[in-house]
């Protein structure tokens, strides 16, 4: 089965695992039992940003799949100091022109921020188009060491839920050309901007790496792919608002699909982000796919 066939999201960097996209979707009916893709990924940016991740989508009957996906990215001290690991299970039904999808996700670094993630979409799709609708709920941890007037160091943690309600799209323009739009709105529980080392984790919406699980307010995004064959280009433009300081975040990414084997894909990634009050960089990745069939 080729990816040409089956909507993959590019599961290299963490923000694509919160975007509910991480279950593998057929593009046209088909029995699903017994098929399963393997996924490998790494990218990395100019600023020792790092991120590493395996999924693996399993057909388990009709038009039913599991997905699985485990990873870690890390970003420096001068950054927003994580080393975080990421686990994902996700469950994908197709009916004829309706489906959803289940997602749970754990993300984050134990001493440094951690969050918990319970996701669902509806989508509807014909022949040329799709529509899904979606929304998240995310508990975040924030763990707080501080010291009494003895002397003597207090451990604690706080507390913040967010709700995240999305929409995305994908339009056939042409027999060879697609058209993708994403638009999401959050909402906090709190008040962010006075928790505590919110300016540090506010870094994370520094990287493309590291943006899915930032304090984001909105993000927008629009892409088009083009088929040549087995070989697909994709190029795509997002802008994020950060919850925090109202900062904007904005990336510019390309990526080539391209068979290397009967059951084997390779895409190549790069893309740059630039915010406004931090560093503009460069980032690129490879993420190595194998077919069952």
């Amino acid at each position: 089965m080729r990816a040409r066939q089956i909507t993959v999201s590019s599961l290299i960097v963490t923000a694509a695992l919160a975007s509910m996209d991480a279950v593998a979707q057929p593009r046209e009916p088909l029995d699903a039992k017994g098929i399963w893709l393997l996924g490998l990924g790494a990218q990395a940016d100019e600023h020792s940003n790092d991120s590493y991740l395996a999924t693996f989508d399993v057909g388990v009957a009709g038009n039913t799949w599991l997905s699985f996906a485990a990873g870690h990215s890390s970003s420096p001290p001068d950054f927003a100091d994580v080393e975080a690991d990421t686990f994902v299970i996700g469950m994908d039904h197709r009916f004829e022109h309706v489906g959803f999808r289940l997602s749970y996700e754990e993300w984050g670094d134990a001493g440094v921020l951690e969050t918990e993630d319970w996701g669902g979409v509806v989508y509807f799709d014909r022949e040329r188009w799709r529509i899904g609708l979606g929304y998240e709920t995310r508990d975040i941890a924030i763990p707080v060491t501080f010291t009494g007037p003895l002397g003597r160091t207090f451990e604690s943690e706080v507390d913040v839920d967010s709700e995240r309600w999305g929409l995305d799209a994908r339009v056939a323009l042409a027999e060879l050309w697609t058209l993708y739009l994403g638009v999401a709105e959050y909402d906090y529980s709190r008040n962010l901007q006075v928790l505590p080392r919110i300016e540090s984790l506010n870094l994370l919406s520094s990287s493309t790496l590291t943006l899915a699980n930032s304090f984001v307010d909105q993000d927008r995004s629009l892409g088009l792919e083009r088929r040549f064959g087995r070989v697909s280009l994709s190029v795509r433009y997002a802008t994020d608002v950060s919850a925090i300081d109202d900062s904007e975040f904005e990336t510019y990414d390309a990526a080539v699909l391209f068979p290397i084997g009967r059951r084997a894909d390779l895409e190549i990634s790069v893309g740059h982000g630039r915010s406004e009050f931090f560093e503009a960089g460069l980032y690129g990745g490879l993420f190595f796919l194998i077919y069952s069939r």
